[in-house]
């Protein structure tokens, strides 16, 4: 009996005359920081594809076109990350 007994114990359920154990102390949880954001260089705009400039410029308002060349869609994306 005594395998029940422990199994009553481990899942909680107790008949009332049993001893309840003290909960186990809390792990203590790191506050989450804000992302650090990266700044947009021209260097780091390069390193991009055409496609994640495309999106980029989006999160800016801006529509790419991306038959145009890299350095000129980088241009853009940088003119408007500054205003």
């Amino acid at each position: 009996m005594g395998l029940f007994k422990w199994l009553a114990d481990f899942f909680g359920a107790s008949d009332g005359n049993e001893v309840v154990p003290a909960k186990a102390p809390t792990k203590t949880v790191a506050k989450a920081t804000a992302p650090t954001v990266a700044k947009l260089t021209t260097a780091s705009l390069s390193k991009l594809t055409k496609a994640d400039l495309e999106t980029k410029g989006r999160e800016f308002g801006v529509e790419l076109d991306k038959r145009k060349k890299k350095d000129v869609l980088v241009a853009e994306v940088l003119k408007a990350s500054k205003k």
